[in-house]
Order: structure tokens, then sequence, then C-alpha cells
């Protein structure tokens, strides 16, 4: 019985073999923001250095965060399509739990940036405090106030010394029913929220494949007849005009637009955002992405397009605040008889 163990929820990525619960082999080291690069090349190595195949994988155990939003991402969703592809079990462990020592108490923690920590505390399979975010200076106290506790993490900015641990075994050591994902398409990436929503960046930056599913959820939420994630993954992947961005708020995706570009008009396909997040300038952020796209181009972008449905009240007048101008009713436009608003903007002088 051979298990895939997959890491990289944080600067590190790591790849590991065990069978029956006890590790084979291992290879970690850092690969900040190249984790997708090079994480499937690592499993072939690994894989061939012991003459394994990938049909002889019997299970999948991954790490799902907290940590890196995009590290998170690359190592469940590759631990997803290898459990979908080999139809084998999948089983799934939070980032600091797989930090912990077995032996002794332990604070595993990760950088969450802002002069904010991910902590855990494990005595053991216990979570004596369950992963959350702490501001440094609360944790500081937290460890000052139980000094036999072991330290786990790169907590160099902290000015203190951390262990390291083997995530790997850890992850050998979680096969079991506690860690088993009933259905591994649902597994999804764990990004603790906190009390500094209102301290939050939303920045925008281009979609990856790693943000389909989120992508979806927005889908499923917004629209009557949503993407599938095959349709999802075409526009991102294969559509040669087509343009995908995401809007992030505290390491999660809250909304995204999609478009075209063609000659010299652009042409909105999609734009949604969580509704949690409505009413806060995501849209607009969205939109002058957009706009900052159609102007870089090489052969002048002059109006951006869309439809709108006629009963979407709310969004006829987000566009119409952005300046699009009703240009006609397209009757029966959507599969369900529903009319649509044909809506231009000219941005020749915008």
């Amino acid at each position: 019985m051979i298990d895939l163990l997959l890491d990289s929820s944080n600067t590190d990525l790591a790849v590991g073999i065990s069978k029956n619960g006890v590790l084979i082999d291992s290879v970690s080291y850092q690969a900040w923001q190249r984790q997708s690069e090079l994480m499937v090349d690592e499993i072939d190595k690994i894989l061939n250095k012991h003459e394994i195949t990938r049909k002889d994988i019997s299970s999948v155990s991954v790490t799902k965060g907290p940590g890196s939003y995009t590290g998170v991402r690359i190592a469940m969703t590759i631990a997803k399509t290898v459990a979908l592809a080999l139809d084998c079990p999948l089983y799934v462990s939070s980032s600091l739990e797989a930090m912990r020592f077995e032996e002794e108490p332990t604070i595993a923690i990760v950088n969450a940036r802002s002069k904010r920590s991910y902590v855990g505390v494990y005595q053991g399979k216990k979570a004596i405090v369950a992963d959350c975010i702490m501001d440094n200076a609360s944790l500081l106290q937290y460890i000052d106030a139980h000094p036999d506790f072991v330290i786990s993490g790169d907590v160099g900015y902290l000015e203190i010394e951390g262990k390291r641990v083997n995530v790997m075994a850890n992850l050998a050591n979680a096969i079991d029913e506690d860690h088993l994902v009933e259905e591994p398409l649902g597994a999804r990436p764990i990004y603790l929220k906190d009390a500094y929503e209102s301290e939050t960046k939303i920045i925008v930056r281009k979609m990856n494949t790693a943000d389909i599913p989120s992508v979806c959820e927005i889908e499923k939420a917004c629209f009557k007849n949503p993407y599938t994630e095959e349709q999802i993954t075409y526009e991102l992947m294969n559509n040669p005009v087509g343009y995908f961005f995401v809007a992030i708020a505290d390491a999660k995706v809250i909304g995204f637009i999609d478009f075209m570009v063609t000659f010299d008009s652009a042409t909105i396909s999609q734009i949604a955002v969580d509704e949690a997040y409505r009413k806060k300038g995501v849209g607009t952020l969205l939109i002058g992405e957009m706009v900052k796209v159609c102007k870089s181009q090489k052969d002048e972008v002059d109006f951006i397009t869309l439809e709108v449905r006629k009963s979407n009240e709310n969004a006829h007048r987000f566009y119409k605040r952005h300046a699009f101008e009703d240009i006609v009713t397209k009757k029966a436009y959507y599969d369900d008889g529903e009319d649509a608003i044909y809506m231009v903007r000219s941005i020749v002088n915008d």
C-alpha cells in the first residue's frame, strides 16, 4: 500500500511516499511561489526513484491550510486530481496539525503577515487550541506562559527559535478515518477568517487554475445558469482572446471578471462578487482592471459591451454608475426566455 504525501501550505514544497503508515522517502525544500512549477515533477522523481508507478498509489494525504493562499491550493488541487484519477482515498490534515510533535505539547506557527500568525496548539492528536489567527503580541504572551511547549515552525520573524518537524511523517500517520474525506471533489482549503476585516486589503490579480473551485462557488451563488468547472477551465486556459481576473481579500477569492478583447471592443462575459463582500468596491476594482487591460492593448479598444438580465436591477444600476449606457433590449436572450439589456461604455477619453 503506497501512499502519496503532499504539502505546499507555506514556503516549502514537500513530497513523500509511505507504506502502511511508515515514511519511505521524502523531499522538502523552499520553493516560495514556485510550488506549482515543481510539485508534479518532484512527485514523478520520487516515484521513479523507488520504481513505483502512479497506479501503485493507494491513497493521498495532503495538508489543507491555513497558510499561503496560493500554496495551500496547489497541493490540494494535485491531491484531488490524483485521488479522482486513480479512484483512491484522500486524507486531509490541518497544516498546523501536521507540524506537531507526537510526544510533546506543540505550538505550531505559520506567519500570516500583517503582524499576525496562524496558530494551533496540539498535545498528541488533541487540539488544545484550535487553529486560529493571533496577533503576534498575543502569541508571544501565550508562548511565555507555556515555557514547556515546543514551538514548531519557521518563526524567525518573531525573533524566537522554533523546531522543524517532519511534516511528511505526520501526514503518513494521518491516514486514518479521522482524516478521510468522503467525497474528494468536495475537499476545500482552509482560510481562517478573523476580526481584521476592516483592515483587509483587496487586490486584483490574474486568475490561475487553483482559483477555479472558488470561482465555481461564486458562480453557483450568483447566476441562474452558472458556468460549469469545465467551461471556466476552458475560458481560463484555451480562450485566445479571453482574460480572467480574481479579487482577493484575506487570502480568499471574493470576486472575478471574465472578459474578451477583440479588435476595437471588449465584452464582459461574467462578473460576480461574493455576497459577503458586496458594496465594498470589489466590482469597481474588477472593472478598473479590465479598463487598464483595454488601454494597454496594441490595437486601441474603444468600447466595452455586456448583456445583463432585465430583471437584475442591482447589476443594471451598477453598470450605469460605471458609465455603461442602455443600447437595446435583446428579446428572449437567455435560455429561460428572459430579455437582456445590451449596454455599452466608451473608454476613448476615459
